[in-house]
């Protein structure tokens, strides 16, 4: 309701000033139109003019400020020509005077019956009206070329536009008069005001509510509704498919599994007679081949296991042999392989030599615990003295000394 109160009122005002405009221009044209019918001069006496008029000469218009002006030469293209008609002459507008003008003097003009008489301070120019082909109006300059019937350079003068439609009307009246050709004149201006009664301006019809357009969206809820579909649109294709976001969705690889620590196999450490030493043993190390740095995946550390007691050894009866620790080995610090690489040996406990031909452990070994924990297939200190008696008995039977055990 707003928008109709606002564009019925702009609507409003735009009339009432093209409806002014319309009756200023009506008025003007019904006083050109009674001029055309009755008027024929006027005489002023005792009025001061600038030139003086003959006897039972007629003013018809009076022009106290133009410039004369003339053509550098005879014919030029874009001058006016004669034309006796004043559609499209009666609104000049001020601008540059047009291309092949000069202007020669300023000065006062007068309009009678018989002349047109230029006077100004250093020219005076008289121009016969019954000697010329007739007046020739510029459509966009107030300026008004008057053309000889010898064809000499046509030469004018140049008014202010305010007063040209009233000295343009009057000027081809009183060439009308001194050539018998009224009547054309008055046909035009008849013209003239027809088609301005036809262009009367019509009032505009009241606007409701319905009558307003459409209200367009703001620039800012644009951009705003813009910003959002590409987010929501980004957020859709992207996930999975993007390297960026592919990775985060992608389920993580399990930890490496570590290769079982396997504890070589010891020989039997029972004491014989007949043995021979025990070679010293010998401890093989490797370089560890050199692996990449890979983030090592958190798995939990396995939980430190106490090293096994110690069994005393008790010594043979009736041998000579030293007493054997039985205590078991240390404890093989666990192997942490790299991921996705085979691991590397570890060295063989130096406690006792590996047997021969004992395969190294391979990567798609089951998980196990790396600590391997002491065994008990050494005898106990029972065993032992038992075993000593038996071959003591032996050695009675078979004719040998004292083993040690007293009978």
């Amino acid at each position: 309701m707003a928008w109709a109160r606002r564009e019925n009122e702009r609507r409003r005002r735009a009339y009432e000033t093209a409806a002014r405009a319309w009756r200023r221009r009506a008025e003007h044209l019904d006083r050109l139109r009674i001029e055309a019918d009755g008027f024929h001069g006027c005489a002023l006496p005792g009025t001061a003019l600038p030139v003086p008029l003959h006897d039972g000469e007629v003013v018809y218009r009076i022009l106290p400020a133009v410039e004369l002006v003339e053509a550098t030469a005879r014919h030029l293209p874009g001058l006016p020509v004669p034309d006796p008609g004043l559609a499209g002459r009666l609104d000049p507008t001020e601008g540059p005077l047009p291309a092949g003008l000069r202007v020669v003097d300023s000065g006062a003009a007068v309009v009678t019956d018989r002349r047109v008489a230029f006077v100004g301070r250093e020219a005076r120019r008289d121009w016969s009206l019954p000697d010329l082909r007739g007046p020739g109006h510029h459509p966009d300059r107030p300026v008004t070329l008057l053309h000889h019937a010898d064809g000499g350079t046509p030469s004018g003068l140049r008014m202010p536009a305010a007063g040209a439609p009233n000295a343009r009307f009057y000027l081809t009246l009183a060439h009308a008069d001194a050539t018998g050709g009224r009547e054309v004149v008055v046909a035009d201006v008849e013209a003239l005001a027809a088609a301005h009664r036809a262009a009367r301006p019509r009032p505009p019809r009241p606007l409701g509510p319905a009558d307003a357009p459409v209200e367009r969206t703001r620039p800012q809820r644009l951009v705003a509704a813009g910003v959002a579909a590409a987010a929501v649109l980004l957020g859709a294709t992207s996930a999975g498919t993007w390297p960026a976001t592919a990775e985060s969705t992608r389920p993580t690889a399990g930890a490496a599994s570590a290769p079982e620590a396997t504890v070589a196999p010891r020989p039997d450490v029972t004491a014989r007679p007949d043995a021979p030493p025990p070679e010293p043993p010998v401890s093989v190390s490797r370089r560890p081949r050199p692996s990449p740095v890979v983030p090592r995946p958190d798995r939990a550390s396995a939980p430190p296991t106490s090293p096994a007691a110690r069994v005393p050894a008790v010594p043979l009866a009736g041998t000579d042999d030293p007493p054997v620790s039985a205590s078991p080995n240390p404890p093989t610090a666990p192997a942490e392989p790299s991921p996705g690489t085979s691991p590397t040996s570890e060295p063989s406990p130096t406690g006792s030599p590996s047997p021969p031909g004992e395969p190294s452990p391979s990567a798609t070994s089951v998980p196990s615990p790396t600590t391997a924990a002491p065994r008990h297939d050494r005898p106990h200190a029972a065993e032992v003295v038992a075993s000593g008696s038996r071959r003591c008995r032996r050695a009675r039977g078979g004719g040998q000394g004292a083993c040690g055990v007293s009978r």
